[in-house]
């Protein structure tokens, strides 16, 4: 068989067009893939925000503990301001359903509105049980009220560990290798410096430390920096 001009037109006319679905395939891939990262660190943005927003209203309530009795209130204020702190942990723990829904709701709390159905998520439970635990604080007393503040630092500790899980882990091993990258033209260690002002703590307050943060432990630190 012998091709002619008409026949060269056409395989070409099919070539290009197999290379222009397979461009276009390329170009809506990335596309999609863009689209999905940008989704997903706007997601992690929306929820580190809540986090953020979350930590300084249990901190607020560990403040409110402690200082229950000081200067500055009078009764009837600090009920108020109280009460105020545990109905703000009240609203984000209900906008934090918006990020972390419960899991089972289909075997339980089947008569609850959607929302609350099924069983709530370790992080909303820090933030629901510091509110709990707030909302019930005496406020009559003029002590500290170290016990609450005390719980409230469990609940606040739970919500960071808790959001630190939701974030992108890929987006946390970047931020944490610029660290490391940053780390090589500084003068003096950043471990060094982390231990120094440790070993301070430790000289006004014996027992502060848990562990000695002396040169072995410095080196150990570096070292594992470097391994990741």
């Amino acid at each position: 068989m012998e091709w002619g001009v008409n026949e060269y037109v056409a395989v070409g006319s099919a070539l290009l067009a197999v290379i222009s679905l397979v461009f276009n395939w390329l170009v809506v891939n990335k596309q999609t893939e863009l689209q999905t990262a940008t989704l997903r660190v706007e997601m992690d943005s929306e929820v580190i925000a809540w986090s953020q927003e979350a930590i300084d209203a249990v901190s607020d309530g560990v403040a409110l503990a402690r200082g229950r009795g000081a200067e500055g209130y009078t009764p009837g204020e600090f009920r108020r301001t109280v009460s105020e702190a545990s109905q703000r942990l009240s609203s984000l723990a209900d906008r934090g359903r918006l990020f972390f829904p419960n899991h089972q709701h289909e075997t339980h709390g089947a008569q609850k509105e959607r929302a609350f159905q099924g069983y709530r998520q370790p992080i909303l439970d820090a933030v629901v049980f510091a509110c709990a635990r707030l909302d019930r604080m005496d406020t009559t007393l003029t002590t500290p009220d170290t016990a609450t503040a005390d719980y409230l630092v469990k609940c606040r500790r739970l919500l960071v560990s808790e959001a630190q899980n939701a974030v992108d882990p890929r987006r946390s091993r970047e931020m944490l290798d610029r660290l490391d990258v940053g780390r090589r033209d500084d003068k003096v260690s950043a471990f060094r410096t982390a231990a120094e002002i440790g070993e301070e703590m430790e000289a006004l307050f014996p027992g502060f430390l848990l562990e000695r943060r002396d040169e072995a432990w410095i080196a150990a630190r570096q070292q594992m920096s470097r391994r990741r």
